[in-house]
């Protein structure tokens, strides 16, 4: 049997795309699942909405962010279907506050030599 490579979790969904589990079982280790006792079929894991509790469904959308600086394009968003509210993916909505916290520390006043005050001298 093949030995599993360490990889990062990019490389390893391109490695199983291409790779059978068959080869790597002595690799593997047994796992116990246990399922929830409401979850009685895969729409009881579907996200959902905190107002009406009916599935929400998604879609694909251009977003701009950062005060419209920045346009996102592509991302997954959730709604419900009865108008309660749209919601970014949970990746999506980190990556987005990531890029608006670093277009904010470029917002911070860059001090120019002649606005820096005078130093008054230490004595020794």
């Amino acid at each position: 049997m093949a030995k599993l490579p360490e990889m990062t979790r990019e490389e390893e969904a391109e490695f199983w795309k291409t790779h059978s589990a068959a080869d790597y079982w002595d690799d593997m280790e047994e796992v116990d699942l246990r399922v929830h006792p409401r979850v009685k079929s895969p729409r009881d894991l579907s996200r959902r909405c905190l107002v009406c509790d009916d599935v929400l469904l998604f879609r694909y959308r251009d977003r701009d962010a950062a005060d419209g600086r920045v346009t996102f394009h592509h991302l997954m968003e959730f709604y419900c279907r009865q108008g309660h509210g749209v919601w970014l993916a949970t990746e999506v909505a980190k990556e987005v506050r990531a890029v608006e916290a670093v277009l904010a520390l470029r917002e911070e006043p860059v001090w120019q030599l002649a606005e820096m005050p005078e130093l008054e001298p230490v004595a020794a």
